[in-house]
Parts: C-alpha cells; structure tokens; sequence
C-alpha cells in the first residue's frame, strides 16, 4: 500500500489541475495534414491545438484523482510494472505537452506528432489499469 501510496503522491504532484469529467477515456486530436498559412493563422492554429491538449492534460489529472480515490476505496494495489509503464507514459505526454507549448513554426508538426504518440500510448496503458 505505501508503494500506491507514494505513487498517487508522486504523480498528484506532476498534475496541473482538475477538470470536470467530460469522458472516460482521453482521446488525443488527429494532427491535421492542413499546411500551414499566414504567420497569423498559424498562431491561431497552434494556440487552439495547445489549448485542446492543455484540456486534455487536465482531464488526465482528473482521471488518475478518480483512480486514485476508486483504488483507496477498494484497497488495492496496482501492478508494480504497471505503475512503472503508467508513470513513464505520463512523464512522456507531459514532456510532449511542453514541446508542444513552446513549438515554434519549424518543429510544430514534429511537437503535434510526439504529443499525439505520448497521448496514445498513456491512454492504451489507462485501459489496462482503470478496470
């Protein structure tokens, strides 16, 4: 229990806010293949994409409180290499999510695709441990 413990700690700490519940699972937004125009309608773009993946950070932290709360509630403990695959894809998004923040014009489709990739993989490891 004091590994769960320090787990839902840990990562508690790496979340940024609560969100209300608008699913169940987080689907992350298809990179669009669009080119991209004028400097303007490129920041307008980038500013609506990174304020759809800020929501989506936000939905994870609300998932992982749920979790955390249903495992407290049912005193079990999760897989030790679960967690460990769980939390590494976490830091991943996050990572991802940043680059994402601070893309500029040259590296915004390869942020978009890395963010995407972390997105997947962490919600394909929710799936195996919210059940």
């Amino acid at each position: 229990m004091r590994i769960i413990s320090a787990f839902i700690v840990a990562a508690s700490v790496l979340l940024i806010g609560a969100l209300p519940a608008a699913s169940q699972s987080v689907q992350p937004t298809p990179p669009t293949a669009s080119p991209i125009g004028t400097e303007a309608n490129w920041k307008a773009q980038r500013d609506a994409y990174v304020q759809t993946a800020r929501d989506e950070v936000k939905e994870w932290q609300r998932q992982l409180q749920d979790l955390r709360e249903k495992r407290r509630a049912k005193n079990l403990e999760a897989d030790i290499t679960t967690k460990n695959d769980f939390r590494t894809a976490w830091i991943e998004t996050k990572d991802a999510f940043h680059k994402l923040e601070t893309a500029g014009a040259n590296d915004w489709e390869s942020a978009k695709t890395s963010y995407n990739k972390a997105s997947l993989k962490l919600a394909a490891i929710w799936e195996t441990i919210k059940t």
